[in-house]
């Protein structure tokens, strides 16, 4: 490794970044191929929860009010 290292010294500057980059992609895909493997494993579908359902058909009104108190405010800034 050292004797890599001290070649590695001793070439030019683009073949320097060269390997450099070259070095970082076969890092990059080697980290992103563990990733999509150890991830793959863990997903499980979610269950349906009954207040996350409420709260989808609750929204729109949540919104409707909000933006009637906004449009209020509005109303009260002086122009």
């Amino acid at each position: 490794m050292m004797n890599f290292i001290k070649t590695l010294q001793n070439k030019p500057e683009p073949i320097k970044k060269t390997i450099m980059w070259l070095g970082v992609a076969v890092i990059m895909i080697v980290i992103f191929g563990v990733w999509i493997l150890t991830f793959s494993g863990r997903t499980t579908p979610v269950a349906e929860n009954p207040g996350l359902s409420n709260l989808k058909k609750e929204m729109p009104g949540v919104w409707q009010t909000l933006k009637s108190q906004v449009n209020s405010l509005k109303n009260l800034w002086p122009k």
